[in-house]
């Protein structure tokens, strides 16, 4: 029987509906493998690549460098040898009839939603299957949940994933409280609480992670599983200069050298990300919640908060993943993590894994998440 995979334009994010062809790096007649580089693709919000599915040879290229197409639209071919012209043209051909627009309200209802909770309100996108079983996602200092792009419609395909905008982040309230973290590790759980969520399983990135833990330690016999993805407090070892930095940045030059630190590959960073990241610094309070933020995560002797004690008591899974060149906070050495946290290092990408080897971290927390079931 033959074996014919369609390459689509992706989905990253809820919101994205269509991505432009920047450069195939296969040319056609090409073998390829499953997991290989196929071509990068540019939406509104960052560029990427996309990886093959399957191992054979990209047959046909159907949209070509520079042109742009709806999500879902065929880009290209994939098929082994006994496939036929007649099987792909088949195949070409019923994608023309699908994906000749973009279909009318995929976003709607899709959208984030405010959530009340006592400190004022949570910003949640939430999505997949119904149900009292959810993935979480919560993410790091200075960024929103639109940095799941690439994980949310992956995780939702099999089970209910809500992506958070932290307190003082994206569209949900700043926290006025002298104890930043427990404010907002509070507010999450209200959040999650009031979505009807009874088990979670946990991704939280960087200080995200530090929060994260801290539910897992509030509340252990609600969270299923828990992944860390460079997370604050396993080390005392942090790029400081980085905090201040984005605090500080109050221009698109400056905040763009302080993004960049964040991605191995800075090609990455787009400037609708810049721009929208500017817009968000600009809104009243957010500055104050930021720098609030910052102290709580480090002080002159490195990382203030430590998360070890609160994971080794844990029943659940509990994973790290590194990636290995991360400039903001260096991989630890497994032998100095809690016992039950099982260390993963991603080769060749930076302090942000979730978008620049979202195919390996993806699998690794769907590892973790069906050690809990």
């Amino acid at each position: 029987m033959s074996s014919i995979e369609a390459v689509t334009i992706p989905k990253w994010g809820m919101t994205m509906t269509e991505g432009t062809v920047v450069q195939w790096l296969v040319k056609e007649g090409e073998k390829v493998t499953r997991g290989q580089e196929l071509l990068e693709v540019e939406s509104t919000k960052v560029n990427n690549v996309v990886e093959s599915t399957a191992d054979g040879v990209l047959k046909r290229i159907v949209i070509q460098e520079g042109d742009a197409a709806p999500v879902g639209a065929l880009i290209g071919v994939i098929a082994d040898d006994s496939a036929s012209d007649e099987e792909i043209e088949a195949l070409i051909e019923s994608y023309a009839h699908r994906m000749n627009a973009v279909e009318d309200g995929d976003a709607a209802g899709n959208g984030p939603r405010a959530v009340a909770v006592p400190s004022g309100v949570v910003n949640v996108l939430d999505v997949g299957a119904e149900g009292d079983e959810a993935v979480v996602l919560i993410h790091g200092f200075g960024g929103d949940l639109s940095t799941w792009m690439f994980n949310q419609a992956v995780f939702a395909e099999k089970l209910r994933t809500i992506a958070v905008d932290l307190p003082g982040h994206g569209a949900s309230t700043p926290v006025a409280t002298e104890d930043v973290f427990a404010a907002i590790t509070d507010a999450l759980i209200a959040a999650t609480d009031a979505t009807g969520v009874k088990r979670l399983h946990l991704v939280g990135h960087s200080f995200g992670g530090a929060v994260a833990a801290a539910i897992a330690e509030k509340e252990p016999d609600k969270v299923a599983s828990l992944t860390l993805i460079a997370p604050v407090g396993l080390s005392k070892e942090i790029n400081r200069a980085f905090l201040a930095d984005f605090v500080a940045a109050e221009r698109r030059r400056p905040l763009l050298n302080v993004l960049e630190r964040l991605f191995s590959d800075p090609s990455k960073i787009t400037s609708e990300m810049v721009e929208g990241t500017l817009q968000f610094k600009r809104l009243e309070g957010v500055q104050e919640a930021l720098s609030r933020i910052a102290e709580s995560i480090a002080n002159d002797d490195g990382q203030a908060r430590s998360i070890g004690a609160a994971l080794e008591k844990l029943q659940c899974p509990v994973m790290a993943i590194w990636g290995e060149r991360d400039a903001i906070i260096p991989v630890p050495e497994q032998s100095k993590l809690p016992s039950n946290v099982e260390l993963r290092v991603i080769p060749e990408v930076g302090h942000m894994p979730q978008m620049e080897a979202s195919s390996a971290l993806n699998d690794a927390v769907f590892e973790n998440i069906r050690r809990a079931r």
